[in-house]
């Protein structure tokens, strides 16, 4: 992953970008987990909850879907 902090593209949108692109690319094909919120936010030193607002914004369009204490997956549908 690649974010251009000084982009007019909020970090949140290049993140679900990045993960949605990385699903239609096949690198998190269906079924997969996608990185966790705290992995994306320590390794590229982004707030949790943008990380998050991202994610959100995969799951409402049925990306990703959230598994209670397992993370977040790729639907397999998607």
């Amino acid at each position: 992953m690649l974010f251009e902090f000084n982009n007019d593209t909020p970090l949140y949108r290049q993140i679900a970008e990045q993960i949605e692109e990385g699903i239609f690319t096949g690198v998190f094909p269906p079924g997969s987990q996608v990185p966790s919120t705290t992995e994306i936010s320590r390794q590229f030193n982004i707030n949790p909850a943008t990380v998050l607002k991202g994610m959100n914004q995969l799951v409402t369009s049925g990306l990703i879907e959230k598994k209670r204490g397992l993370g977040m997956f790729v639907t397999s549908s998607a």
